[in-house]
């Protein structure tokens, strides 16, 4: 079976180039993902229209120069106002199909119609997000693009804590001075520090996503523009040389209520096809995610849903009590998270690199709170009454927590 069948990813960074709104050159491991075993011949690829989740056949062709995508590439091109100067990224999700996320000149993604939200994700929601190339003085600090800023995703008094939160894929966390210069914002400090210690070079690309709470996740690209995933070796990361990733839903970014009626889809009847067993996965995967959340605490399953990604956050006042004994939370807090037994939970503040592992206990009647480590866990950062502390839930079983003193 060709790459059709498979669920792997391939991810690729491309700038558009005079002369790419023709002819769209592609990586070869990009388009081995579209070869159905036939030498080559008729390679076809179901691109995702980022507007109206149509499906636009394109043809993947080979020439003395390597692969590309011709036929039908410049329509697409065309009905999406895409030009010189933009980066793409593409991304195959398995059985042909390929996304696509555009940045225009100003790097920040272009929402083609779509809601972008710095919190919970519903709908059509998508993550705020921009894409930085590293130029040479970009190395030392680097600014958050301008029309980002103008539209606000961060609040002004999240701004004025002049700290950024990154965190790696291993959920490390790194902490980052904001530097202020009228109406400009850069990651100063110890930023040319972080980009050091993950192997990130000169002329990479950084792809940023705010997840909210000053906290962002990124992901990184080389020259070639493909995808390289930081792989952790000794008390340092390194970009390994395979792109490939696993088969994610929640990280496919698309609408699934998809209409085959737009005007623009130039969709057959195998590419409807494509389009439905796409969704169908999608809505299957996503099932199983929430079945998840209600199994025991001790399960397999349940194991594997502490790795799923939510966004919620909570701030709580610090009081005497809460200091000396334990800290409750709020119910809708619980509910949305989906814990239903006591468990472990890891603590991680921008206040210091170090972890805490805390017991989340579930009481008889149904209240829930924070107890045995929770209060090393403010002995150690030296909190007091009347501080605030907003809890940010990464993962299920791993919370950052953002400290506002009094």
């Amino acid at each position: 079976m060709g790459k059709h069948g498979e669920r792997s990813m391939t991810t690729q960074l491309k700038m558009v180039l005079p002369g790419s709104s023709e002819k769209l050159r592609i990586s070869d491991e990009l388009a081995k993902c579209f070869d159905s075993g036939d030498g080559g011949a008729g390679m076809t690829a179901f691109l995702v229209s980022p507007f109206s989740s149509a499906i636009w056949q394109v043809e993947v062709g080979r020439d003395g120069d390597g692969a590309f995508l011709g036929r039908r590439w410049p329509e697409f091109v065309e009905a999406h106002g895409i030009s010189v100067g933009w980066f793409l990224v593409f991304r195959h999700v398995g059985r042909g199909m390929l996304t696509i996320k555009a940045f225009d000149g100003t790097f920040f993604i272009k929402e083609f119609g779509q809601t972008l939200t710095a919190h919970i994700e519903t709908g059509r929601a998508r993550r705020p997000q921009f894409l930085m190339p590293l130029f040479p003085h970009w190395m030392d600090k680097m600014p958050i693009p301008a029309e980002f800023l103008k539209r606000r995703y961060i609040p002004d008094e999240e701004l004025n804590r002049r700290k950024a939160t990154f965190m790696n894929p291993s959920s490390d966390l790194w902490h980052i001075d904001l530097e202020k210069d009228g109406s400009n914002v850069f990651f100063a400090g110890d930023w040319s520090k972080f980009l050091k210690f993950h192997g990130i070079a000169l002329g990479q690309a950084l792809l940023i996503r705010y997840q909210g709470n000053m906290i962002f996740t990124f992901k990184v690209f080389e020259l070639t523009g493909c995808r390289r995933k930081l792989v952790k070796q000794g008390s340092r990361f390194q970009l390994t040389e395979n792109s490939e990733e696993t088969y994610s839903s929640r990280d496919t970014e698309q609408n699934e209520e998809a209409n085959p009626s737009q005007k623009n889809s130039h969709s057959s009847e195998e590419a409807q096809s494509q389009k439905e067993a796409h969704i169908s996965s999608t809505r299957r995967k996503r099932n199983k995610e929430q079945k998840m959340l209600k199994t025991s605490t001790n399960s397999p399953d349940r194991r594997r849903a502490d790795e799923i990604q939510l966004r919620i956050s909570m701030t709580k006042t610090l009081t005497n009590y809460a200091l000396e004994r334990y800290i409750c939370l709020p119910r809708w807090f619980t509910n949305e998270i989906g814990f239903q037994e006591s468990c472990k939970i890891t603590l991680k503040s921008s206040e210091c690199q170090r972890s805490w592992e805390v017991n989340y206990l579930v009481e008889k009647k149904g209240a829930c709170n924070l107890s045995a480590g929770w209060k090393m866990f403010c002995q150690d950062l030296g909190l007091k009454e009347g501080d605030k502390c907003t809890f940010n839930v990464i993962k299920r079983s791993l919370w950052h927590v953002d400290i506002e003193r009094c």
